[in-house]
């Protein structure tokens, strides 16, 4: 199961709503299986226990800073070169396709979140290529979800979260009030 990093401020002793990591655990999992799946790329979480760091090379990660009453937090994605390659459709330079697709996962985490009563916002994705991706990856106390598909190829999913104070998670919104991932919304002026 992912890996998610829940902490308090130093000197804090705000604790995490009961019901937080394990909202944002399945809603982090099935956004990454259904993003894919959406650019005909099926993966499944890697297995084992206990979870392992990634082995395999990240051609890019793709970071979204988020925050909600209360906390803050980041959603790091990885994925290999095959990843990025075979969920492409239009050949886009590898590091915007990687903050498309954090952009992506991001809008399906947050509307799972939603469902489950707890609103996040987002900051605008940031891609990472070349050197500076060994930092991202290499950090042992700081284990992703990791999922493979069946070329070999990786995708990782790092989400950490900082309580700031009390957090409020309302309760579920109905499926009527909430848009469905790729819908077009809008607005009127």
């Amino acid at each position: 199961m992912i890996s998610v990093a829940v902490r308090s401020p130093s000197g804090s002793n705000v604790p995490a709503p009961a019901r937080l990591r394990e909202a944002i655990e399945a809603a982090a999992s099935s956004a990454a299986v259904d993003l894919l799946a959406a650019y005909h790329v099926p993966v499944q979480p890697a297995g084992g226990s206990p979870p392992q760091a990634p082995g395999r090379a990240f051609a890019a990660l793709g970071v979204v800073r988020f925050s909600s009453t209360g906390l803050n937090g980041t959603a790091t994605l990885g994925a290999s070169a095959a990843i990025l390659k075979r969920s492409n459709p239009g050949g886009a330079p590898v590091s915007d396709w990687m903050a498309e697709l954090a952009n992506q996962f991001f809008g399906r985490f947050k509307l799972k979140l939603l469902r489950a009563g707890f609103e996040l916002w987002s900051m605008a994705p940031v891609a990472i290529t070349g050197r500076l991706l060994a930092t991202g990856v290499s950090q042992p106390q700081s284990v992703p979800l990791t999922f493979v598909d069946v070329t070999g190829g990786a995708v990782a999913l790092w989400i950490e979260v900082e309580i700031l104070r009390e957090v409020r998670i309302n309760p579920p919104a109905s499926d009527g009030d909430i848009p469905r991932e790729g819908d077009v919304i809008l607005f009127d002026d």
